[in-house]
C-alpha cells in the first residue's frame, strides 16, 4: 500500500485551530506519527509552501520514511537560505514575513474582510479562474475562526527564521546534508515569493532529483495547471 500523504501546515492549523507556541524543524514527530498511523513505515510525500518547509525537513530528518518526494514551489531549505543571505531580490521577496512575524500582525491581516490577506492569496485564485468567490469566502471564514489566524502566523514566529532579520543569517541545522530518494520538483517561474535561482544548485543536495519549470505560471501550480502536474506525478510515481 502506498500512502500520499499532502501537507499543507496552513490549511492544517486553521482548520483545526491548533495554537501553535513551539514548532521548529525538528520536531517531526507529527509527521512520523501521521505514517506510522497508516500502518506504514515509508510514504511518499507531496506538499506545497510552508508544508514543503516541513516535508523538506522531514526528509533531511527522517529519509527512510520518504519513499519518493513531491514538490511545488516550495524552496530547499539550504538553496533558500543562501539565497536570504546573498540574494537581495529574495530577501526582498520573502520580506513579508518579518511583518507576519509582529505579535499583533493577525489584527491587521483579518482587519476590513481580511482584505490584506485576501489580496495576498485569493485575489490572484480569482482572476485566473482556479478560485471562485464562494471558496474565498470559506477562506475567510476560518481565518476568522478564533484564533486560528494566530495559529497560521505562529509558524512564522516559532521558525529557524526568527526574528526575520537576524535568521537569515543562520545555517541550516537539520541531520543531514543530502536526501538520496527520487524527488520531484515541480516549479511555477512566475512565483513573487521565490526566486526562480532557489533552484541552482539544488543537485547538490537532491542528486536524484526531476523539475519541471511551468512558465508564466505563479506560486501555486498545483491549482494553475492541474492537469499537467498531475501528469508529472503519474510518470514520476509510476517510475
Amino acid at each position: 500500500m502506498e500512502i500520499f500523504i499532502i501537507y499543507y501546515l496552513i490549511t492544517y492549523s486553521f482548520k483545526f485551530q491548533v495554537f501553535l507556541i513551539d514548532y521548529d524543524y525538528s520536531k517531526m514527530e507529527d509527521v512520523k506519527q501521521l505514517i506510522e498511523a497508516f500502518g506504514e513505515n515509508e510514504c511518499v510525500l507531496v506538499a506545497h509552501d510552508w508544508g514543503g518547509a516541513v516535508a523538506w525537513a522531514f526528509a533531511y530528518t527522517y529519509p527512510q520514511y520518504v519513499k519518493k518526494l513531491v514538490m511545488f514551489d516550495a524552496p530547499h531549505p539550504y538553496t533558500f537560505i543562501s539565497e536570504l543571505a546573498e540574494n537581495p531580490a529574495q530577501r526582498e521577496a520573502s520580506s513579508y514575513m518579518s511583518f507576519f512575524q509582529q505579535p499583533n500582525s493577525q489584527d491587521e491581516l483579518l482587519a476590513n474582510n481580511s482584505e490584506k490577506l485576501r489580496k495576498m492569496l485569493t485575489e490572484s485564485g480569482i482572476k485566473k479562474g482556479y478560485l471562485t468567490k464562494e471558496e474565498e469566502a470559506k477562506y475567510v471564514e476560518a481565518w476568522n475562526q478564533p484564533n486560528a489566524m494566530k495559529s497560521m502566523l505562529n509558524y512564522y514566529r516559532a521558525s529557524s527564521l526568527y526574528p526575520f532579520e537576524e535568521g537569515v543569517h543562520k545555517p541550516v541545522a537539520l541531520p543531514h546534508k543530502v536526501f538520496h530518494s527520487p524527488t520531484l520538483i515541480v516549479w511555477g517561474n512566475a512565483d513573487e515569493a521565490f526566486e526562480n535561482s532557489n533552484l541552482d544548485g539544488i543537485e547538490e543536495y537532491v542528486p536524484n532529483v526531476t523539475i519541471h519549470r511551468l512558465d508564466g505560471i505563479g506560486h501555486a501550480p498545483q491549482h494553475e495547471q492541474p492537469e499537467k502536474v498531475n501528469g508529472f506525478m503519474r510518470d514520476f510515481l509510476n517510475k
